[in-house]
């Protein structure tokens, strides 16, 4: 049987996920900037995502890159503008190798690059990653309910709503909503 880890940190470690606007390309210390730490400690870009800390520093930030940098499970890339000029979010899946599944979570930092695609475009990059290259199951997200862009995202993406959790996230004093989107491989199915 192949090693899935080793296909992971394989991919991982080139840029060969490559969509019309964007590519995608491991996470690592190259990609830690004073502007990637802004992105986390801006409470606008972090509102409806479960990152909830706003007290990141280069060295925090260096130290969660080189944990996923490292790990057997998250790959996380780094979303580059096609002409390979700017940094302007990641997007991470949290694989469970017991499960054979994935869990898809994005982060647009870069304001500028709000509301052009990216988000969308890079979703489908990693489900085909997911299921074409490592072999999973299944993909799932789980997003706050009234982050309606991400909704839309995950729909577009082609994945199905399965279900809310009332109430399962606290954030800012309030208790949140959670939905949860999800896909099988179409490989799989019957």
């Amino acid at each position: 049987m192949e090693d899935r880890t080793a296909i992971k940190k394989e991919v991982v470690d080139e840029p060969i996920l490559s969509g019309e606007t964007i590519s995608l390309e491991g996470l690592t210390a190259k990609h830690v900037s004073q502007c990637y730490v802004d992105w986390l400690n801006d409470k606008e870009v972090c509102k409806d995502n479960v990152w909830e800390k706003n007290d990141n520093t280069i060295e925090k930030v260096s130290k969660y890159v080189g944990s996923v940098d490292r790990s057997d499970t998250d790959a996380v890339f780094a979303i580059i503008t096609k002409d390979g000029s700017r940094h302007v979010g990641n997007i991470g899946l949290s694989i469970s190798w017991e499960n054979n599944s994935g869990e898809i979570s994005i982060l647009i930092g870069e304001k500028s690059a709000w509301g052009k695609g990216i988000g969308g475009e890079a979703y489908k990059l990693v489900i085909g990653y997911a299921f074409k290259v490592i072999g999973l199951h299944r993909v799932y997200s789980k997003i706050i309910a009234r982050n309606k862009a991400m909704i839309k995202v995950a729909e577009k993406a082609g994945m199905f709503f399965e279900g809310v959790a009332k109430g399962a996230y606290y954030k800012d004093g309030e208790y949140l909503d959670i939905v949860k989107y999800g896909m099988l491989n179409p490989k799989d199915k019957k």
